[in-house]
């Protein structure tokens, strides 16, 4: 997927995992021609009511997001005995190296002002190297809980920060999205336009995170 960028001259690019549902970047697609894209690999089996739910979630998503400065901004839906919604919104800030001081403390007492003494944060090294942080917390709001990440890592090359923020609807599934989180940051990328990105050898993730 490939958001528009401040700079005419770059682009933001991330990879998600299949079946991502993107609100904010949709490349040249409408949303019609996306949505309609996506339901393709239900054809046979995906039941009407299901395939009008997730139009009409995906539709207002669309609205939802349609002005604001995130990148990238959307839903992974888990179904099966644990079914939940985990949400991701990208924010890449493009820096010079200088400009940028060292995050990791930060985010380590992140968590104790945002989540309380539940908060955890943790680092992880991303396939090309580089080192990012995942803080996470459950919150609990008109008696919904949930969970929550904050996460960071420096683009390739210190051209700037990925700022990622997640939830899920199931609090149980705290490491998923932590997992998840570091994912998304490890696969934002910052192009020049007609630069075609490079996935590093190999690259994948598996819980837990390698944090201390």
């Amino acid at each position: 997927m490939t958001a528009p960028a401040s700079h005419t001259a770059y682009r933001v690019w991330q990879r998600m995992p299949q079946g991502w549902v993107e609100f904010r970047a949709l490349g040249d697609r409408s949303p019609d021609e996306w949505i309609a894209r996506y339901l393709e690999s239900g054809d046979g089996w995906l039941p009407d009511e299901a395939r009008t739910a997730i139009t009409e979630g995906f539709h207002a998503g669309v609205r939802m997001f349609s002005d604001v400065p995130f990148d990238f901004a959307g839903v992974s839906i888990v179904l099966g005995e644990r079914p939940a919604v985990s949400f991701l919104c990208t924010h890449v800030v493009v820096t010079t190296e200088d400009e940028v001081a060292d995050a990791a403390a930060l985010h380590r007492l992140l968590p104790l002002g945002r989540f309380g003494d539940d908060g955890t944060a943790e680092t992880f090294t991303s396939p090309d190297g580089r080192v990012g942080t995942v803080s996470s917390g459950l919150l609990s709001r008109g008696g919904i809980d949930s969970v929550m990440t904050v996460g960071e890592i420096r683009l390739p090359d210190a051209a700037g920060t990925v700022l990622i923020m997640g939830m899920c609807s199931d609090p149980e599934q705290r490491q998923e999205l932590a997992v998840l989180t570091a994912f998304a940051l490890s696969m934002t990328q910052y192009l020049p336009e007609g630069v075609e990105p490079e996935l590093p050898e190999g690259a994948r993730f598996e819980a837990p995170l390698d944090g201390e």
